[in-house]
């Protein structure tokens, strides 16, 4: 049976890094499984890019290397290795979990087609979902009215009606995302049934090895504080915000992505810089408790603590799910 390598886990947690360093051990290519990565000139805030270096996607491993990118639409090279899936879309487009679903396969089945590894890595976890455990998205369509009903209400107040109609959902649901909340709300007031119970499941035709990693919820808090210290010190981000603003409104979903709001508010001086960092850092946290809980609710996935992270026992266990040695 053809092999999926998956690395999943929190922000934060060197997940691009390690999936580069597999690529290059193993022979593969990366697919992201990130639903922020797909917005075209949104890098540094998504995790495509680092502040720390001229060139890395990622962080430690590759923060004082010389990388070479090549951006293409749709697709990176990232020191000779592909990453498929990353922007895909403008910042103004709408893009489906269903959507990413079958860009995925399609992308799995290419790299596999060359003899190559493909490797999913992200923290969407519905993303990552939909691919391994072959997902059936609930096709309904768009209901304009009610859309433009639940548009003009406040994200708290969408979360609240969500919550009292689909606790499953309300749980695991990216809460800083707008559009899935309100795509969330439209499948239970079309069908009268929540978008959580019409999820059905098809046979992946692959065999699957999910690697994990995490740690201590204090350490993962102290990593993306750190992230966003070097966002906001960078004069990177706030050039690629600025960017962005010239062309699109910052009421645009893909705006919700965090960091990006409370740039745009200190670039209008509505805010100080340090209250634009406390404010990040709050959302992050809260986001890396809910990928947290997503990812606790998967099964077979292998965890790794980051601190103590053996890269020889992984690679070994790697191995073994092959079935061969890798080149030396």
């Amino acid at each position: 049976m053809k092999k999926l390598l998956v690395i999943v886990g929190p922000t934060s947690t060197g997940k691009t890094d390690l999936a580069l360093e597999l690529a290059k051990k193993f022979g593969g290519e990366l697919i992201s499984a990130d639903s922020r990565q797909i917005y075209q000139g949104m890098d540094i805030g998504t995790g495509k890019l680092s502040v720390n270096s001229k060139h890395a996607a990622g962080a430690a491993a590759f923060a004082d290397a010389k990388v070479k990118i090549k951006k293409a639409e749709g697709y990176w090279v990232v020191d000779g290795i592909k990453i498929h899936l990353y922007d895909l879309i403008k910042p103004d487009e709408n893009y489906s979990v269903a959507e990413f679903q079958q860009e995925a396969y399609k992308s799995i089945n290419e790299i596999q087609s060359r003899r190559k590894l493909p490797i999913l890595v992200g923290g969407t976890g519905l993303y990552v979902q939909a691919v391994v455990e072959g997902l059936k998205i609930p096709k309904v369509p768009p209901e304009p009215k009610l859309r433009e009903k639940l548009e003009r209400k406040t994200t708290e107040t969408l979360l609240t009606a969500l919550k009292e109609v689909d606790q499953v959902t309300y749980q695991t649901i990216d809460q800083a995302n707008r559009r899935r909340i309100i795509r969330a709300l439209e499948v239970y007031h079309s069908t009268g049934e929540t978008i959580s119970s019409q999820k059905t499941k098809f046979k992946v035709g692959f065999d699957v090895l999910i690697i994990g990693l995490t740690s201590d919820r204090q350490e993962l808090y102290r990593k993306a504080d750190q992230r966003i210290e070097s966002w906001f010190a960078s004069g990177k981000f706030q050039s690629e915000v600025k960017e962005l603003l010239k062309r699109y409104s910052p009421s645009l979903p893909s705006f919700t992505s965090l960091g990006y709001q409370d740039m745009v508010s200190y670039i209008e001086k509505r805010i100080s810089l340090n209250e634009a960092i406390q404010r990040t850092s709050f959302k992050h946290h809260g986001f890396i408790k809910r990928q947290l809980t997503w990812f606790r609710k998967m099964k077979n996935i292998r965890w790794y603590d980051i601190k103590t992270l053996h890269r020889e026992k992984l690679v070994k266990e790697i191995e073994d799910w092959l079935g061969k040695a890798a080149d030396a």
